[in-house]
């Protein structure tokens, strides 16, 4: 691989939490956590050079985590197979955090950051499956730094992930949080006797070799970083909106939406768009107090596939409204309920996989957004430049979107892509710019001058 970034871990240590409540050592995952099951999930943030030296960044993650793991004590313990039904349980007997402290003689201006392989990939150092936590630090040669919040999708969601850091950074501030946070994955019981509509077994696939694309299949997809200024999600939403103003997940899904029926051109008749559905707030009243500082995963998803020359000629807000109704349609309490029963009854036979994104059928996108959760990543030592999710190339073939708030706050977007080189092409030359590829320099990080004798 080109452009590598050397990185070289100067020490690995346990932190434990200083007083965790008292609790069963082994703690069950819900069956919405069963749904994406164990595999590691990292949240990268990158920090431009602090006043601070490194060795009090150091200083105050060690100090502080102690503290903060006695609100978040499973994420100290491990992940293990049950050893008759062989699911993933955790076991909550404080082992610790692993922390990883490493540096780079690389510079941030130097690095590829449009390119996930050459920039995210690199920076996450590989961490164990049995923990639920690998808090990495990384110093570059510039004095900025990465830090790393690496975990497994059993424990969290996407709202989990960015929910994390965010308590951290609260905790840090205040000596609170904002929401106390709940670990309890008890409050999704399957029915007695389950129900669910027969259906749902067409729209999982078991991620087993056999049903996936190969491996070099996966491998030719590009993971691509794009920007998405201010002024441009508002100029979208704007087209985007009929009688109602579209959602910014509305109308980057009906631009995306666009790109995609262009990609697919004459090779398809239809194309799709499939959204991670975040539940917390759709819910019915029962659920209202347990999902205050829920961290567990509570998402579904859903999917539309239309006419590629239907998207192509109808405008933004025909797009925006067809999303819309899609995630609507799974925003519901019953929705949620049928997903836990049908795990029930299906979670032995092993790992499975919304089968919208195995790569089979019409071209299609899977989008997850984060734009409605609150980023606040500053610990004490600035504001990230940029925070992105990461997680290792799997052997989907569907193209994924995955839509971040700008943790400067300035209204604009991160977008992390995996996607077909002919989308990736038909993306980069649309004439409006809408996703512009990140770079070092429009991230702040610039060579510095040379100096002239």
């Amino acid at each position: 691989m080109k452009n590598m970034i050397p990185i070289q871990v100067k020490q690995r240590t346990l932190i434990k939490a200083s007083n965790p409540p008292s609790s069963p050592p082994q703690a069950t995952v819900s069956n919405l956590d069963l749904i994406f099951g164990h595999f590691q999930i990292s949240l990268i943030s990158i920090y431009p050079p602090s006043s601070s030296s490194f060795e009090t960044i150091i200083s105050t993650i060690k100090t502080n985590l102690p503290a903060f793991l006695n609100h978040f004590y499973p994420f100290s313990g491990r992940i293990r197979p049950d050893p008759v039904t062989n699911l993933p349980y955790l076991f909550c007997d404080n082992s610790g955090v692993e922390f990883v402290i490493a540096e780079s003689e690389v510079p941030l201006c130097s690095i590829d950051f449009g390119d996930v392989d050459r920039s995210l990939h690199q920076i996450q150092i590989p961490f164990g499956l049995d923990l639920p936590l690998s808090l990495q630090l990384v110093r570059f040669a510039c004095g900025g730094f990465s830090v790393s919040w690496s975990t497994s999708h059993l424990l969290l969601d996407g709202h989990g992930l960015i929910t994390l850091p965010t308590a951290w950074s609260d905790f840090l501030r205040t000596g609170a949080f904002l929401e106390s946070p709940s670990h309890e994955r008890s409050i999704f019981v399957p029915r007695s006797p389950p129900q669910y509509k027969p259906s749902l077994k067409q729209e999982f696939t078991l991620y087993k070799p056999d049903a996936l694309i190969n491996v070099l299949g996966g491998a030719s997809l590009l993971r691509k970083i794009y920007h998405v200024e201010a002024a441009d999600v508002g100029r979208i939403r704007v087209r985007a909106s009929g009688h109602v103003r579209a959602t910014r997940l509305e109308a980057m899904s009906a631009y995306l939406w666009k790109l995609l029926a262009t990609a697919t051109g004459e090779l398809d008749t239809t194309c799709r768009l499939a959204w991670l559905v975040d539940g917390r707030t759709r819910l019915g009243s029962k659920y209202n107090d347990a999902m205050r500082g829920y961290l567990g995963n509570v998402i579904s998803y859903t999917w539309r596939e239309e006419r590629v020359d239907e998207i192509k000629k109808q405008s933004l807000a025909y797009g925006a409204r067809l999303t819309k109704e899609a995630i609507e349609d799974v925003a519901c309490e019953e929705r949620f309920e049928q997903l836990v029963d049908w795990m029930e009854e299906h979670k032995a036979a092993g790992k499975w996989t919304e089968t919208v994104g195995v790569g089979l059928g019409a071209p299609t996108i899977v989008i997850s957004s984060m734009i409605s959760f609150r980023v606040e990543l500053d610990f004490g030592f600035g504001a990230p430049v940029m925070t992105l999710p990461w997680l290792r190339p799997s052997r989907l073939g569907s193209c994924s979107f995955t839509i971040v708030r700008n943790p400067k706050k300035d209204g604009s977007l991160f977008v992390s892509a995996r996607l077909w080189p002919r989308l990736a092409e038909v993306i980069e030359q649309d004439a409006e710019r809408v996703f512009r590829p990140v770079t070092a320099e429009s991230l702040g990080f610039v060579p510095a001058p040379v100096s002239r004798l």
